[in-house]
């Protein structure tokens, strides 16, 4: 038949039906006719027409097979019947719908980070090609390049490709009337953008001739901070701004691509990179990341062994800086990631694949339980006459609606877990990580919804299929409860439920815990009523050591004015964070030790009174003062652990320090012995030992302000220390400024992000276990209430049949709880090996998650155990 005939019946269907049974009888009546024309009596026509005919029903089926969608007509048959069966059961709907919306809504929010981080390419052209060009050390294995290496390296790469290098800058922005601001800057060489395959969608790139020094007061602007900062406007360029104090024209707005927070996505302004000559032949300060994109006749071996084969050169060529360095290349995704991000990112889809399979245990469960529920039911319709197919059709049916309705709920929980995600990223620009779900992973949800519900029925479709007919009608409702091979199923996965709730339980339990005593470590430092900011001084107002020592003295004084203040003092770096200029010390008088092999020690700049400030104790020896001036010999204060692995039981005052590759004015006499500090953050560096020195002997634009109070609440002192900043000068930008803790608190910003990620795999986890095992042990005591009911009339207490079902539960939630402490430690393993700067080996923590997850087991089988207790013998006997 025709497709619009074919229509036409489907949507219309009464109108078809009505035309062939007309159609029918007018057959017949013809027939009956025709008979009677050959001398029958009217009703034995009648009659002999019929029997010609055929059963009627039989050949109205025929006639809709034909005109009709059989198959279609099926299964919409089966969903109302699936609809009106589910809706009888809505305590087993809402479990059953509630766990597939909660166990893939977590897989798929994980899915979209692993999206939105690893599997979205970076916003550039031609990926593949792009490395990062790595100058390795022992000291430092991620180590950037000199300007001078770098300009040998570029002007030799013909044989490799095309590089370009970029440096993060401090960078102050004004404009007239209004305050100052610190963007995130990096200056790059000019051809980085067109090496990545960046063009502004306003203005221009970079001319070759503006990376020259003098020549370089031309900025770029991301499209977010063009948004951001200048509303977005279209006239934007040509318009000057003043780039720490000196005139700037803006060339470009990049495009919002540019935006990609995983590589250089957090830049707000691009400048050229401007070295002065006396700079560009520097081999000491490696302040160069370095990029190349291989000509496409380069494969990546060939690519690694000539970069590795130049850093060899240069290292003999250069051995007094470059000796025991070895260069090498990493494909750019991994450069701009890292493995840290990857690993947490793995290990994070690996828990939430933890909470799916719960998901998909307490799916199965729950369908084996109601099917056994059903197994009389079933039972009769074999007995009538259904094929097996038939008996099937409608549990894939209910499968089906429940993976619509659970992968229709998964989305809701995707995209509020997004949202909460994005939350937890904004960053102090206003900007979060953007994470969205989008088509791939909408697909990923419905498909694993559907997986999850048809996999998973496959249990109950199994029993069905092992249906004894004649056996369960005998046994009536004995039967309901499976035998003991079902039995034995449903507790091994009550059991994997429980184990892999502990997992996640105890791992968020133990990171919680690392975390919040990682935040209120005071090692060497203290930060209460401390307030800390960071300062750049602009070039043009400071340009050289004499006028920033003239300011940190002017500010410093300006600041412990300011009532409620004790003391104050200017820094390189605090000492709850990271220190990251790394350089390479021997002791004058000793033989050198093996190339690339030299002790390395993280140095800090400070002001007289810094360590009053911070709270760090001078052990030995005195500290600095205001007699430690460029003029005066050069001084250090070491830690305690640096003096100990220099020195070892001799005493290290009065030796001195010669800064490796160094001119002789980077030699002095260590003056004092400081306790070591250890930062706050989870992944410490390679480098342990510090080492102190005046700022007044090496000033630098970039400061740490710090300022104690007494006998005031450190955010009372803010505003004053804004005014005393503006005042100084108004081209003067403040950043952070707040009380210590508070940044202590968003410098681990990214590691609670993965906290409140563990806990709430960890509540969604125990949740599901919970519903799961009250679910389960419910539907079975209400088809175990015939045995009950038996016992009870036999002389059992209450008591004895409450206890029977909890200890049944309890039972099981025990072996998942002592399986899953094992998993717990091997998650926390891997935990500690991407943050090893966090504690997560607390006992109290294994035995506090072990005994809440018992306990809460215990309140989801009391439950049912009570009601269990409750039954009316007599009226369940009676009915039976």
């Amino acid at each position: 038949m025709s497709l619009p005939f074919r229509l036409r019946h489907l949507f219309r269907r009464r109108q078809s039906e009505a035309e062939m049974a007309e159609e029918m009888r007018f057959h017949l009546e013809e027939r009956a006719a025709d008979y009677a024309a050959d001398g029958l009596m009217p009703e034995e026509a009648r009659l002999a027409a019929a029997r010609k005919f055929g059963n009627l029903g039989s050949v109205q089926e025929e006639a809709r097979e034909a005109r009709g969608w059989g198959w279609l007509e099926r299964a919409l048959k089966d969903a109302r019947i699936g609809i009106r069966r589910l809706a009888k059961a809505p305590g087993f709907t809402l479990l059953a719908v509630l766990t597939l919306a909660l166990g893939i809504g977590a897989n798929t929010a994980m899915f979209t980070m692993l999206d939105s981080v690893l599997l979205r390419p970076l916003p550039y052209s031609d990926v593949g090609e792009l490395e990062a060009i790595w100058r390795v050390l022992p000291q430092s294995p991620q180590g950037s390049l000199s300007p001078a290496d770098f300009a040998d390296l570029q002007r030799e790469a013909g044989p490799y490709g095309v590089v370009a290098a970029y440096a993060y800058a401090n960078t102050t922005l004004a404009e007239p009337g209004q305050p100052a601001e610190m963007p995130r800057a990096i200056r790059v060489t000019a051809n980085l953008l067109s090496l990545l395959g960046v063009q502004p969608r306003l203005g221009r790139d970079f001319r070759p001739q503006e990376a020259l020094h003098g020549n370089d007061r031309v900025l770029i602007l991301s499209d977010r901070y063009w948004r951001n900062r200048f509303g977005g406007r279209a006239d934007i360029i040509g318009r000057t701004v003043r780039i720490n104090g000196e005139p700037n024209e803006i060339i470009g707005v990049l495009p919002a691509s540019f935006d990609d927070w995983r590589h250089l996505g957090w830049a707000d302004v691009i400048q050229p990179l401007g070295l002065a000559p006396e700079k560009l032949a520097d081999r000491r300060d490696t302040m160069l990341r370095v990029i190349g994109r291989r000509s496409p006749t380069v494969s990546p071996a060939q690519a690694a062994g000539w970069i590795a084969g130049f850093g060899a050169r240069l290292a003999a060529d250069h051995p007094e800086v470059d000796a025991g360095s070895s260069w090498r290349t990493v494909p750019l995704k991994e450069d701009a990631l890292g493995r840290s991000i990857s690993n947490t990112l793995a290990l994070l889809v690996g828990l939430s694949g933890f909470v799916l399979l719960i998901a998909c245990s307490n799916l199965a469960n729950l369908l084996l339980a109601r099917t056994m529920g059903q197994t009389r039911e079933l039972a009769v319709r074999s007995a009538l006459g259904a094929t097996r197919i038939q008996v099937l059709r409608p549990l894939i049916a209910e499968s089906l609606l429940l993976a619509l309705a659970g992968g229709a709920g998964s989305m809701l929980v995707a995209r509020w877990t997004a949202g909460w995600l994005n939350t937890l990223t904004i960053e102090s620009n206003g900007f979060s990580a953007g994470f969205a779900v989008g088509w791939a992973v909408l697909a990923w949800a419905f498909g694993a919804a559907l997986l999850t519900a048809l996999a998973f029925s496959l249990a109950p479709a199994l029993f069905t299929l092992r249906l004894d007919v004649n056996d369960t009608l005998k046994s009536g409702g004995r039967a309901l409860t499976g035998g003991r091979g079902h039995a034995r199923f449903r507790q091994i996965l009550i059991v994997g439920q429980f184990a892999l709730a502990m997992v996640l339980l105890a791992g968020a339990a133990l990171f919680i815990r690392g975390l919040d005593e990682l935040n209120h470590r005071r090692a060497g430092w203290e930060s209460e009523h401390l307030v800390t900011a960071t300062v750049i001084l602009p070039v043009a107002g400071y340009p050289d050591g004499d006028h920033i020592t003239a300011f940190h003295g002017l500010a410093i004084e300006r600041l412990e004015a300011l009532p409620g203040v004790a003391s104050a003092s200017v820094s390189s770096f605090t000492p709850f964070f990271e220190w990251y200029d790394v350089r390479r010390w021997v002791v004058e008088g000793r033989p050198l030790p093996e190339a690339g092999h030299e002790p390395a020690a993280v140095v800090n700049n400070v002001s007289p009174r810094y360590f009053a400030t911070v709270g760090t104790r001078v052990l030995a020896g005195r500290g600095f003062n205001e007699h430690d001036t460029p003029s005066s010999p050069r001084v250090f204060i070491i830690s305690q652990s640096m003096a100990t692995a220099l020195f070892g039981t001799e005493p290290p005052i009065g030796r001195r320090l010669v800064q490796f590759g160094g001119d002789p004015g980077r030699s002095g006499e260590i003056v004092g012995v400081a306790a070591d500090v250890r930062s706050v953050m989870p992944a410490p560096g390679p480098v342990t030992n510090q080492i102190y020195q005046p700022m007044a002997q090496e000033p630098r634009p970039r400061n740490e302000i710090a300022v104690r109070a007494t006998g005031v609440a450190t955010s009372a002192l803010i505003a004053s220390i804004r005014g005393v900043m503006a005042d100084l000068d108004p081209d003067l930008a403040v950043r952070r400024l707040q009380p210590a803790d508070a940044s202590i608190e968003r410098s681990n910003f990214q590691v609670g992000m993965l906290q409140d990620l563990l806990a709430w795999f960890a509540v969604l986890g125990l949740a599901l276990a919970t519903l799961g095992v009250y679910g389960v042990i419910a539907r079975t005591m209400a088809q175990r209430t015939s045995e009950f009911a038996i016992r009870l009339a036999l002389g059992a207490s209450i008591p004895n049949v409450t206890t029977l079902v909890l200890v049944s539960g309890v039972k099981l939630a025990l072996v998942g709880a002592a399986l899953g402490v094992v998993g717990a430690l091997g998650v926390t393993r891997v935990l500690g090996a991407g943050f090893p700067g966090m504690r997560l080996d607390s006992v109290a923590a294994l035995a506090g998650t072990t005994l809440l997850l018992v306990g809460v087991a215990l309140v989801a089988c009391w439950l049912p155990a009570r009601r269990a207790g409750r039954v009316d013998a007599m009226q369940v006997l009676r009915a039976e």
